[in-house]
């Protein structure tokens, strides 16, 4: 079994967690979603965002899980290559916007560069956190027995989920935090731990848990507010992402290098189109369709400018990639070139 082989079967979830990302982006997040009177006297359209939003809303937890199974491997090296790719995209979308409206100053260069500090992309800050602590996530779990870290696992269901979810807590209220990705991540250490015992259920099996936790998200809404059914932490958003992760993770493996390329460059999706300045644009465009069209035809708009996104935003990740990978190459060849010199 392969590392390389596992990576390309966990990475088309990779792909399809960004998916999922854009898409609640497009549904929940530019038409908001229906309450809970709504719900009680639904139409079909309400029925429909309310279903989408249930099936989707696992992509970042499947994200998270994704890297806490492969356990990240801190350096500073790869810090530097993460704070890069935020700046990158940052002033991607600052040129674009100077090219756009011709008006540009050094506030808002300046806004652009702090990808840390001066960010609506909760996910970056939050993920820098978790790529600090991975050192010390990793050495704890490496010295927990089995026992010891699902003990350790309830604790952390008891502070997130109990605490946090139920009671409104400030350690974890809706999961937009720190400590939500150090859960998931976690989980994702406790899934490769016992992925072994969990290989004897089949992945069929775990689509229809996954599909049955949906309907327990889709169901709560009726009763919870939009914030609680859709939380990052909640119990039943917590057990359909895990479902649907192990729905890939235990399936037939395959290796395949376009796969593995669409995944690394999948985070760009996230950097490029949330962007306030391009999410407004996206946003405005959604309302201008569903003002102008009905039925299939504002759904063949959607359609079309959902896959346009994501292809060329994918497209622009993989031109970077390549290009970096370049550039530390010949970085690598000269610097060994000028060491054998001396």
């Amino acid at each position: 079994m392969s590392k390389s082989v596992r990576n390309s079967r966990i990475e088309l979830l990779r792909i399809l967690s960004m998916m999922m990302v854009l898409g609640v982006h497009f549904v929940g997040a530019t038409f908001e979603l229906p309450t809970c009177e709504d719900l009680h006297h639904p139409t079909p359209t309400i029925v429909a965002k309310e279903l989408l939003e249930s099936l989707m809303i696992v992509g970042v937890n499947c994200f998270v899980l994704i890297s806490g199974f492969f356990g990240i491997r801190f350096s500073l090296r790869g810090l530097l290559r993460f704070t890069v790719i935020c700046l990158v995209a940052s002033l991607t979308v600052w040129v674009y916007q100077w090219a756009d409206t011709c008006e540009t100053s050094l506030q808002s260069l300046w806004d652009a560069v702090r990808v840390y500090s001066n960010t609506d992309l909760w996910f970056v800050p939050a993920y820098l956190g978790l790529y600090i602590l991975s050192p010390f996530l990793n050495a704890g779990c490496d010295s927990l027995t089995n026992r010891r870290m699902l003990v350790m696992l309830l604790v952390l269901t008891f502070l997130n989920v109990y605490l946090g979810w139920y009671w409104s807590g400030k350690v974890n209220p809706i999961g937009y935090c720190v400590m939500q990705l150090v859960y998931v991540y976690f989980i994702g250490r406790v899934l490769q731990r016992f992925l072994p015992r969990l290989q004897r259920i089949s992945q069929y099996t775990y689509f229809i848990m996954y599909l049955i936790a949906t309907l327990c998200i889709f169901v709560s809404a009726l009763f919870l507010p939009d914030y609680k059914t859709f939380a990052y932490n909640s119990p039943f958003v917590l057990a359909s992402s895990v479902a649907l992760f192990l729905t890939f993770a235990v399936g037939r493996e395959f290796h395949n290098n376009i796969i593995n390329q669409l995944a690394a460059a999948s985070f760009w999706v996230y950097l490029l189109h949330k962007t306030p300045y391009c999410w407004i644009k996206l946003r405005n465009l959604l309302l201008d369709f569903d003002s102008r069209f009905d039925g299939v035809e504002f759904i063949g708009w959607c359609l079309f400018l959902f896959f346009g996104v994501y292809i060329c935003t994918t497209i622009y990740g993989i031109i970077y990639n390549n290009i970096s990978q370049m550039l530390r190459a010949c970085f690598i060849i000269n610097f060994k070139a000028e060491a054998g010199s001396h």
